[in-house]
């Protein structure tokens, strides 16, 4: 008869217990992934608060990123929903800065890959001078000798705490084709550890532009100098007390402002030690 279902009752049967099954799973993995959806999203946006970025908000079955400068560069962490082939599986995170150093590639992996001559790519395998380095990652590189200038102790052990924070897992870290990328296994679970993790980054690229810097000298100046309002680069605030300056540029900071960064707010100059400013002697007759 026109309009009526075709299939006996026993196919009918079957079909409504199939649609049964089929909601049933969409339920389970809605009820499985919602909440770690919500704890990654929330991790991005403390990440985006934290450096005063922008948070790109993923639509249905899409993964956040965020994005916000860093002195001269624009820096993008994105999750992925997995990483890397060569890293192996699970969910990953990647930081990318452009990296607009020499032409020479580096390429550091943990765990280490088997070695091996040169590939395709031209690069070759690397030794480094930090003790036990060469047996957690392994380091191949186009120009052997700039890859051993660019890796010393305090670059290692950026790596180092790349590698475990929060927790021992694959990592993969490229120098080349103007970009600095970062990439980990890692599955965010607060934005503590997601912020942690880009901090360490961070401080990797300044340790390792510094490598590259080596014949940028600052000039000490002796005489007095004279500073109207001036301005401290890590909050962008006026100086109004409290003001230091670094021992080797002589630029001016809030004291807690430096305590907090550990340096030298200026590129390339990475400095840990600042001076208060003097007083300076009145003239006779003042």
């Amino acid at each position: 008869m026109p309009g009526r279902f075709p299939g006996t009752p026993m196919e009918c049967l079957v079909v409504f217990l199939m649609l049964v099954i089929v909601l049933g799973l969409l339920a389970g993995y809605g009820t499985w992934r919602i909440p770690g959806s919500a704890r990654r999203l929330a991790s991005y946006r403390a990440l985006a608060e934290r450096f005063h970025g922008a948070l790109v908000r993923p639509g249905w079955g899409g993964l956040p990123q965020v994005t916000f400068p860093y002195r001269a560069a624009r820096v993008t962490v994105e999750a992925l929903a997995r990483g890397p082939r060569d890293l192996g599986r699970g969910p990953a995170v990647r930081v990318r800065l452009p990296w607009p150093g020499p032409a020479w590639q580096v390429e550091i992996r943990h765990p280490p890959r088997p070695p091996r001559a040169a590939a395709r790519d031209g690069l070759q395998p690397v030794r480094v001078a930090v003790d036990g380095f060469d047996r957690r990652c392994s380091i191949r590189g186009t120009q052997p000798q700039a890859a051993g200038q660019l890796l010393n102790e305090v670059v290692c052990w950026d790596i180092e705490r790349l590698r475990t924070q929060p927790s021992v897992a694959p990592l993969g870290i490229d120098f080349g084709r103007g970009v600095l990328d970062v990439v980990k296994v890692l599955q965010v679970r607060c934005g503590a550890d997601l912020i942690s993790f880009v901090e360490v980054v961070l401080d990797l690229y300044d340790q390792a532009w510094l490598t590259q810097t080596r014949d940028i000298t600052f000039l000490e100046q002796q005489s007095a100098q004279v500073l109207e309002q001036p301005v401290c680069r890590v909050c962008g605030e006026v100086i109004h007390g409290g003001l230091v300056f670094c021992r080797r540029c002589k630029t001016p900071h809030h004291r807690d402002c430096w305590l907090y960064a550990g340096r030298c707010s200026v590129f390339a100059c990475g400095e840990s030690q600042f001076r208060e400013p003097q007083v300076a002697a009145r003239l006779p007759g003042d």
